[in-house]
């Protein structure tokens, strides 16, 4: 009994001294912008910066009616405000809020579900990283951005 309360004790002592606590890792810098589409601000867009070197932390946000967005990271398992300091590529996002078609998909069990198709309202190439053009480097420091995306 007493080996195995020694064991747990160790185990305890080890898991707080290699920092199992959410503080731990990268700090985030606070992070906002704004997003232009054709000279309008773009509301209900999810913008998202996609870490250059790919071993970093993405971190999203989607915008207002103002086409204001505020970053967030995932760090850790919780979420926090901002970015980490780096480069990134940035991936813009905006569907029409219905869907203009669906399609079928079946699954694993052989039932068929229809899925909602979405029509983008901004080109395709804005929601893919490594082709919308965009790039920003965060720095340690407040940051603000802004997109000024064309048809």
């Amino acid at each position: 009994m007493k080996t195995k309360i020694f064991v747990l004790y160790c185990l305890f002592v080890l898991f707080n001294l290699t920092g199992c606590s959410n503080n731990d890792g990268p700090r985030t810098e606070y992070v906002e912008g704004t997003v232009i589409f054709n000279g309008e601000p773009l509301s209900k867009a999810l913008v998202a910066f996609h870490p250059v070197n790919d071993t970093g932390i993405a971190a999203t946000g989607t915008t207002n009616e103002q086409g204001i967005f505020r970053l967030t990271s995932l760090r850790g398992g919780t979420k926090d405000a901002g970015a980490v300091a780096g480069e990134y590529r940035v991936a813009i996002s905006r569907n029409k809020d219905e869907p203009s078609s669906f399609r079928e998909e079946e699954s694993a069990d052989g039932r068929i579900s229809k899925i909602p198709v979405f029509e983008s309202l901004i080109p395709k190439k804005y929601n893919h990283p490594a082709k919308s053009g965009l790039t920003v480097t965060v720095e340690k420091k407040k940051n603000q951005f802004q997109f000024s995306l064309e048809k």
